[in-house]
């Protein structure tokens, strides 16, 4: 595309661009106005040197990027509104991609737009290596609330080319090292108020950076002047969701931009890239996608930006005579990482059957830190993860690097646990307060049914008074044995809950018994029991789902197992101290056992083979259970990372008791998924917080997603606590994603002024002044969005136009000089 001399809009020139029309559906959108605003947006992201993301494309459209003079007005958008960085500073604020800066250094100011950010953690090594728990983990911040990132401003994002003084002053700050780094970026910690605002995507933290520290910049806008009450927070949190998405559509439909992710760069300018030779040109792009594909005998995790920085750092030393720019110092850097993720996509999305000819699988795993992490893999790879489009980021590095469990210890399991103290769970998510442990892993979409690896640590025991019927089982080849210690394994062993399984032998079906590890005992309440028994796959009636048990010797007796178990199958079990409700849960198989299509559950094949009378089939050699845990992961402090052998009956009691939505859906909160498992009478504040920690984790993997429970917007986690969604599938998904954008149009109706054109201030013609009238409106309008205190001179230049319906007359605005 070639950008025309004259640009389609002039921001305070021309009428606004942003409409009500953004507030409504992209297929809503009259053809003229949707065509306006796809040409504009194609002209700032050619005159821009930085990739377009969707919230500088809301700027653009908001508060008017000029692509004549290639900058806004800062007059108009007040300076005094942006985020102020000194040269003293020591941590950085939260900058999400879109907000204005104004770095003061003495009587100097430089002003700037946030253009790209990502993660910048110090374990990444300068070949691109990424160590696998860092692929995908969600926020975690240090004791002062804090994480590294690389965050790349535009300083000309008000005019450019700069001016002399702005270069100076530029040029002062990299050398010396203060807020900036010799590329021109700011580097550093970050400092969040939460796990939770830290785990937001880009768009999501701009949009809650509108609504609290940024409210005056946007409800002085075209957004506050199209909303009927723009101080209503709700509606206005409302409508900027809205307009963020249709803006995120519009760039879809681009015609001559390629996106990377929420990015858009300028297809020609990619091209322009691939053609040129040199440092970064088109040979590098293709050796630089070679190294994050080339196949290892392990799976490795590549970053983008260390790989980068360390090609032209080397280029630097080896060949200094050839590098007279630096191709990452400052804005250059986002669209190198936009070009470089682009050519890595394209050999991704060349595989055939999800590998490359080398029968290597290559995917994205994390699009946020080190500006993108590449997972190259070599066959075999598993088929759920194959057939998952490669450019979705699944967080595998960080999913398989998780420990099954956070209790899981060697701890023998006949030791007494008396001494061992609970988390005491009070840095979880409690109803109305923002705290420091406020729900990890939020925010980001890690895909469906993401492999978690290995998700239990075993510890294997042998009761001393179970298996009296072990003789029962005629076992080929003396297998008895085996049998007899697969048949219970803990799963996870603490003072508070016991999680096991146990495979059913002939004796427990006929003889309506479950069997107990030998340490559960004291665990149980006294008296009758009550067991919610999940045949998954299968509707129980309600005699055969919910059942009142005794507890004698070693086992619960009064059993009236389905018909459709037998032999063999295994049963997840769930034990809380002092609960008199017990969960258990059986396992849907993908494929039917070997032995037929009757046999769809989990089973010890041993004890199955043995109750048919056949022999065990060859199925090649098995992986051994693991036995012993993996190190914890750094990236999630240990209460917070759940109980894994909890998900499975987590998933069940959402199926059974969640609240039933459109689509399939079910919801239930954290405290009621914990009356589910075990029962109302049960008071474990300790064990409740574990049980929303494993549904953060099941969010993390995509098998459930989390809704937000309404509260202040400006103020995640006001609402109180938040509700889990358990989907039937991903179309379902998808339906429920779009019905709830139509009921957030639906909800705007009679909040928006339709067909108006929003008050604000225009450029005046030459010869012209704004009139009195036109003052007084300006000075009316900066009191009732700014405060009492704000400056009401009408800024040189400029006049004020108020609010008014499309083709009327909105009164005289300017008067011309005598």
């Amino acid at each position: 595309m070639i950008v025309t001399a004259t640009p389609t809009w002039r921001p305070f020139h021309d009428e606004p661009m942003f409409t009500d029309d953004l507030l409504h559906g992209v297929d809503d959108i009259p053809e003229a106005s949707r065509a306006a605003v796809i040409t504009y947006l194609e002209q700032v992201a050619h005159v821009r040197r930085a990739p377009l993301h969707t919230t500088t494309a809301f700027n653009a459209l908001h508060f008017g990027f000029d692509p004549q003079t290639r900058g806004y007005q800062a007059a108009v958008l007040d300076p005094e509104l942006f985020v102020r960085l000194d040269t003293g500073t020591v941590a950085l604020p939260v900058l999400p991609v879109g907000t204005f800066v104004r770095i003061e250094r003495g009587q100097q100011s430089l002003w700037a737009e946030v253009v790209a950010r990502f993660g910048a953690h110090d374990e990444t090594h300068s070949d691109g290596w990424v160590p696998a728990h860092l692929s995908g983990a969600p926020a975690t911040l240090d004791a002062m609330g804090c994480r590294p990132e690389r965050v790349i401003l535009d300083p000309e994002a008000f005019g450019a080319p700069l001016t002399a003084r702005e270069r100076v002053e530029l040029r002062r700050l990299r050398q010396r090292g203060v807020l900036l780094d010799d590329r021109g970026h700011l580097t550093g910690k970050v400092c969040y108020p939460n796990p939770k605002v830290a785990d937001l995507d880009d768009t999501a933290l701009y949009a809650h950076h509108l609504l609290t520290a940024g409210k005056p910049l946007l409800v002085g806008g075209p957004l506050g002047g199209l909303l009927i009450d723009p101080h209503d927070d709700d509606t206005l949190a409302m409508a900027l969701q809205t307009a963020l998405d249709t803006i995120d559509k519009l760039l879809d439909q681009t015609p001559h931009l390629r996106r990377w992710g929420a990015y858009a760069t300028p297809a020609e300018r990619y091209e322009r890239r691939r053609d040129r030779p040199g440092l970064l040109g088109g040979a590098d792009l293709d050796d630089v996608a070679h190294a994050a594909t080339r196949a290892t005998l392990e799976p490795r995790f590549t970053g983008v930006w260390p790989l980068l920085a360390g090609w032209v750092d080397s280029a630097k030393v080896t060949d200094p005579e050839q590098v007279d720019v630096d191709p990452l110092e400052l804005t250059a850097a986002a669209e190198a990482v936009a070009h470089v993720n682009l050519a890595i996509a394209d050999v991704a999305t060349s595989a055939v059957d999800g590998l490359l000819v080398d029968g290597v699988h290559l995917r994205i795993d994390d699009r946020w830190q080190a500006a993108g992490v590449w997972l190259a893999q070599p066959e075999p790879v598993q088929t759920d993860v194959r057939g998952v489009d490669p450019l979705r980021p699944l967080a595998l590095g960080y999913h398989e690097s998780l420990p099954s469990s956070s209790f899981a210890s060697d701890t023998p399991p006949d030791r007494d646990l008396s001494d061992r103290q609970p988390d005491d769970g009070t840095a979880g998510r409690p109803d109305g307060a923002d705290t420091d442990a406020a729900a990890d892993g939020k925010g980001r979409d890690t895909g469906e049914d993401t492999p978690t690896g290995g998700d239990q640590v075993r510890q294997e025991t042998r009761p001393d008074d179970a298996d009296p019927d072990a003789a029962d089982i005629d076992l080929p080849d003396g297998s008895a044995d085996d049998a007899v210690e697969d048949a219970i394994v803990v799963e996870h062993l603490h003072d508070s809950l016991v999680v096991y399984t146990v495979a059913l032998r002939p004796a427990h079906l006929d003889g309506d018994a479950l069997p107990l590890p030998d340490h559960v005992d004291d665990l149980l309440a006294d008296g009758t029991l009550v067991i919610e028994l999940h045949h998954d796959g299968d509707n129980l009636d309600d005699d055969e789902r919910i059942q009142q048990v005794e507890r004698s010797d070693g086992e619960l007796s009064g059993f009236a197992w389905p018909l459709s178990f037998y032999p063999g199958i295994k049963v997840t079990v769930a034990v809380a101290r002092g609960a008199r409700r017990l969960s258990a849960a059986t396992t849907l198989l993908t494929k039917p056992l070997l032995y037929g299509a009757a046999f769809r559950w989990a089973a010890d094949v041993k004890i199955l083979a043995a109750a048919l009378g056949i022999d065990l089939p060859d199925v090649g050699p098995q992986t051994p259970e693991q036995t012993v845990p993996r190190a914890a992961n750094p990236n999630v402090p240990a209460r917070h990372q759940g109980i894994g052998p909890l998900r499975k009956l987590i998933v069940t009691a959402l199926r059974r008791h969640g609240a039933a939505g459109s689509f399939g859906a079910r919801r239930l909160t954290g405290p009621q998924l914990f009356t589910a498992l075990f029962g109302p009478d049960l008071s474990n504040p300790a064990l409740m917080w574990q049980v929303i920690y494993t549904c953060d984790r099941l969010v993390d993997a995509g098998k459930l997603t989390c809704e937000p429970n309404q509260g202040r917007p400006d103020k995640p986690g006001s609402g109180g606590p938040d509700t889990f969604v358990w989907w039937p599938n991903d179309a379902a998904r998808r339906q429920a994603q779009g019905h709830t954008d139509q009921q957030r149009r639906v909800a705007l109706r009679g909040k928006v002024h339709e067909h108006w054109v929003p008050p604000g201030t225009r450029a005046l013609p030459g010869g012209y002044q704004a009139s009195d009238e036109a003052r007084s409106a300006y000075a009316e309008f900066v009191r009732k969005v700014r405060g009492p205190k704000a400056d009401t001179r009408l800024p040189t230049g400029y006049t004020f136009v108020r609010g008014h319906t499309r083709g009327s007359e909105p009164g005289s605005s300017w008067l011309r000089l005598t």
